[in-house]
């Protein structure tokens, strides 16, 4: 049996996010991947039930890591994350049981705090290193830095998946949308980091120049009250703010759209949202940020934004706009390179050979 653990410590409610859907797609491919979300938060600021939840979650996962032969834990490399790590790393080290770390996110912040700090290598150094087994990350530069503060267990440089489900009966002849008129797409949490507001000004620069460009933003986030008040003032009925989507939404808006546009320059990892933006055959647009350089291939996949300047981005987006005949072959290459690296039931393999050398001894 594989226990896979979800840990999460918040000052705020937290909801099914990333990694659950991960593991909950993994196993519908492998069902040795069991998923325990032990999420603990600190809702309308009631500490005696954030320190109730937590002392359950301690005693649930000291219980379950009994029957399993290897638990993989979820952290963030995160500060505010590390005292709550210390004590996992403490439970899990008490058993017989194999350790894997999969760091999710990358604070680039704290990364170099570590890498220009002795005590911060030390307090590292201190929580993981003797209790884990291996480690997996999302970028072969997070990986260059685990190796830089001393990390000797193996690490392994992984992505995250595309649920094939969502793709059933797709393909990029089928894509639907009007053909008369071109429509980006942005999907991801709406946040400064992201890029969103830099991407509508493009669009609006683009908007000046042509009336058949249309921009839908899929998300929430501390960042829409300011889309909002431009696209409001600026009069851009060409964009539109359609929240948050799952399901068949998603899957329409990745139908629709010709071009992903995802402008960040947060600490990512592997943008799940990018990710199904090629599964469902749009070229890209982005920046060099987490794992996306580790794969993505410029001018095949789509461009790189070499920064998040407005009128850049709209150069960028007119480029491809210009080029029908690439943006289709772009399309078709995206939409097969997904199929062979990204979905659930390819990921799923590559984690179980993981976990098998890990259990068996041969790294």
């Amino acid at each position: 049996m594989k226990l896979i653990v979800n840990k999460t410590l918040s000052d705020k409610s937290t909801y099914g996010g990333g990694v659950g859907g991960y593991y909950r797609a993994l196993r519908k491919y492998n069902n040795d991947f069991n998923y325990l979300d032990a999420t603990y938060s600190i809702k309308n600021n009631n500490i005696l039930r954030f320190i109730w939840e937590y002392f359950r979650a301690q005693v649930r996962l000291y219980k379950l890591q009994k029957k399993a032969s290897v638990i993989i834990y979820n952290p963030s490399l995160a500060g505010y994350s590390w005292f709550r790590d210390l004590i996992q790393m403490r439970i899990l080290s008490r058993g017989q049981v194999k350790r894997v770390v999969f760091f999710r996110g990358w604070n680039d912040k704290l990364s170099n705090k570590i890498s220009t700090s002795l005590i911060y290598k030390k307090i590292f150094n201190y929580i993981y290193n003797n209790k884990v087994d291996a480690y997996i990350v999302l970028s072969s530069t997070f990986k260059k830095h685990l190796v830089s503060w001393g990390v000797k267990k193996p690490i392994f440089v992984e992505t995250t998946i595309v649920d094939e489900n969502l793709l059933n009966e797709f393909s990029t002849e089928k894509k639907s949308g009007d053909k008369s008129k071109f429509e980006l797409l942005f999907l991801s949490r709406v946040e400064k980091a992201k890029g969103a507001l830099e991407a509508v000004q493009a669009v609006h620069l683009l908007t000046e120049r042509s009336n058949s460009i249309y921009f839908n933003i899929a998300g929430n986030g501390s960042a829409i009250t300011e889309l909002e008040q431009y696209i409001f003032s600026n009069e851009l009925s060409n964009i539109r703010l359609i929240g948050y989507v799952k399901g068949e939404q998603k899957v329409e808006a990745f139908k629709q759209a010709n071009i992903f546009i995802f402008p960040s320059n947060h600490g990512e990892g592997m943008p799940n949202s990018l990710l199904e933006a090629m599964a469902f055959g749009l070229p890209v647009l982005t920046t060099r940020v987490g794992g996306i350089p580790d794969f993505f291939e410029e001018g095949k996949m789509g461009l790189f934004l070499d920064n998040r300047d407005p009128e850049h981005i709209a150069k960028k987006i007119q480029f491809l706009l210009d080029r029908p005949e690439l943006m289709k072959e772009m399309s078709r290459y995206n939409y097969e390179y997904a199929k062979d690296h990204f979905y659930a039931s390819k990921v799923a393999a590559r984690l179980k050979n993981i976990i098998d050398d890990v259990t068996e001894g041969r790294v």
